[in-house]
């Protein structure tokens, strides 16, 4: 008996000595204090034992941010108007314990005011086939989610080489284009469009067409008829390739679906049943236009 009293003891002893202390950090608890259209202001107890924050806000992912146990507030911002986010703060112990807190749910304000219109639109280069734009920022209450330009008449291609920068390429020589711009909030509110200004395209002297488009291929995409086409892309002598318009035809007819620019793939549909044929030519910005490429036959739904 005395031994096994002493056994005992010694696994009793054995499992006090090494087992880690329970963590005595608390639970804190979360609130909001204030929101905006695109802010969300939180505040939670202090944790006893507690050696740092991690506050995290949900929407389509997390974001975490790390802080000082000093700190027991903080202040979201960037978030969209009208969005709901998850919310909830975790406090951590030296040793890595960690309790969390309830979970809020926060829906930001709408935003109902649009942005003031874009100012002093302006021209900062012009070439055959191309219009740089610039112009000054617009201002708003909640951010600029985007710009949108006006072009009459409509053509080209928009890329966008700045915030508040743009060039509108694949354009006509010689040809005279009114544009405007207006600005998108994150609350969908949009503004006037700036006073239109106006731009000429200069003479063209390219008499070169561009290059051939090469492996034509043409699939099948979900469902029976629509089918995806994709190939090389042609160069030019002076365009560059994401001004090239692409003409595609099918069974010898243009496709009702439109042009390509600056890109070697196009999703459209075949015009009847069984075999459909399928050719594309890339024409520059001077308007010369390659010979078509070889041909490409697909039954639909084969």
């Amino acid at each position: 008996m005395f031994i096994r009293l002493a056994v005992a003891g010694l696994v009793a002893g054995a499992v006090m000595l090494f087992a880690s202390p329970a963590s005595a950090i608390d639970k804190p608890t979360i609130r909001v204090t204030a929101k905006t259209e695109s802010t969300i202001s939180v505040a939670w107890t202090a944790s006893s034992g507690a050696t740092r924050y991690d506050v995290t806000l949900w929407e389509n992912a997390a974001t975490t941010v790390s802080l000082p146990r000093t700190q027991t507030s903080h202040t979201f911002t960037g978030l969209r108007p009208n969005g709901q986010y998850y919310v909830s703060v975790t406090a951590v112990d030296s040793r890595g314990g960690k309790a969390t807190s309830n979970l809020l749910v926060v829906i930001t304000l709408p935003d109902l005011v649009a942005p003031s219109p874009p100012a002093n639109v302006r021209v900062t280069d012009v070439t055959p086939s191309k219009v740089s734009l610039a112009w000054d920022a617009s201002t708003d209450n909640a951010g600029i989610a985007e710009y949108l330009l006006s072009v009459t008449p409509f053509t080209g291609r928009t890329i966008f080489t700045g915030p508040t920068s743009l060039d509108l390429i694949a354009l006509p020589p010689e040809t005279t284009f009114t544009l405007a711009v207006r600005a998108r909030d994150f609350g969908w509110n949009y503004s006037p469009f700036s006073a239109p200004i106006t731009a000429t395209t200069e003479a063209s002297t390219d008499v070169t067409p561009p290059t051939v488009p090469t492996n034509l291929r043409v699939g099948n995409v979900d469902w029976c008829g629509e089918v995806k086409a994709t190939w090389t892309q042609s160069t030019d002598d002076q365009d560059p390739q994401a001004a090239i318009r692409y003409e595609f035809r099918i069974n010898g007819q243009p496709d009702p679906f439109g042009d390509e620019i600056g890109r070697g793939r196009h999703i459209t549909y075949g015009l009847v049943e069984g075999d459909n044929t399928y050719v594309v030519r890339a024409i520059d910005s001077a308007g010369n236009a390659s010979a078509f490429s070889a041909p490409y036959t697909r039954a639909l739904c084969a």
